[in-house]
């Protein structure tokens, strides 16, 4: 689906690519994803000690998981990114950038003490709106 930023001239952009809203067309599907960590189809964490390597496995998880419902991170509307540091940041926003280029979701970024297992260093949900089965290409 088709996902447009609603950005408000009168509040800034904190970095290129933040959007202060998106518009979710019409007709589709609302699907929550629960918070997702860097574990493989194992159970395993990967990327211990590296958040990049840990986005980019919990997107590919993410990405699986949304394919499975009938729809792609193209879907995505919105995400909450909790993070054990927020110099992590920078990881986040590569891989972001890699994946959805000018127009990001929304999203809320927030550092908290500690995930369930101290290896993990990032967790995400997402909230994605998925056209009806008829609409789908």
């Amino acid at each position: 689906m088709s996902r447009t930023a609603r950005n408000h001239p009168g509040y800034g952009l904190p970095v290129p690519g933040f959007s202060h809203a998106v518009l979710a067309p019409a007709g589709g599907r609302l699907l929550t994803v629960s918070g997702l960590t860097a574990r493989d189809e194992h159970g395993e964490i990967v990327g211990v000690g590296d958040p990049e390597a840990q986005v980019r496995q919990i997107m590919k998880q993410m990405a699986a998981i949304i394919d499975h419902a009938g729809g792609s991170l193209d879907d995505v509307m919105q995400l909450r990114t909790f993070t054990t540091s927020i110099e992590y940041w920078p990881a986040v926003e590569t891989v972001w950038r890699d994946l959805w280029g000018a127009v990001w979701p929304t999203s809320t970024f927030v550092e908290i003490s500690c995930l369930y297992d101290p290896r993990q260093l990032i967790e995400i949900e997402a909230l994605a709106v998925i056209a009806p089965d008829d609409e789908r290409k």
